[in-house]
């Protein structure tokens, strides 16, 4: 079915803007959850030339983390933590601290998904809803929702 990938640029009301995270899938096998990676939509971009090629999207990557996991093949494959059944993922940096992002085409995407902030008893204070993805280091991804539905 048809999903909606939504951007909005950063703001004085957003400073850090807002945007999906969708799951993108991926060609190299450098990842722990093969073939697919979770990815926070930056910005949406429509080339200008002609023909129209399709859209381009630029991204910044999150890594599941490699602490739920198992071996098939000497191979690491992402495992859902225990009891709550959803993957751990972290944001990815650059050796200079800031997200490791790419531009890759909009058609990539599979699916909108939903982050959740992982914390301890109780949330930072900063933390909002407008800047959970930034303030946040891990999250959890949700496997019980869908934003369609």
């Amino acid at each position: 079915p048809t999903q909606t990938v939504q951007v909005v640029p950063v703001s004085e009301r957003l400073p850090f803007g807002r945007a999906n995270t969708v799951l993108v899938s991926h060609e190299t096998l450098l990842t722990f959850f093969i073939g697919y990676l979770v990815a926070q939509v930056r910005a949406i971009l429509q080339p200008i030339c002609h023909p129209v090629p399709p859209p381009l999207i630029y991204v910044e990557f999150f890594n599941f983390s490699n602490l739920h996991y198992y071996m098939v093949d000497n191979i690491h494959i992402a495992a859902p933590a225990p009891k709550i059944e959803m993957f751990l993922v972290q944001r990815r940096f650059q050796s200079n601290g800031r997200p490791l992002g790419d531009i890759i085409p909009l058609d990539n995407v599979r699916q909108v998904v939903q982050l959740i902030p992982k914390f301890g008893v109780k949330a930072p204070k900063e933390m909002t809803c407008d800047n959970c993805l930034d303030v946040g280091r891990e999250f959890y991804l949700n496997s019980f929702a869908d934003k369609e539905t």
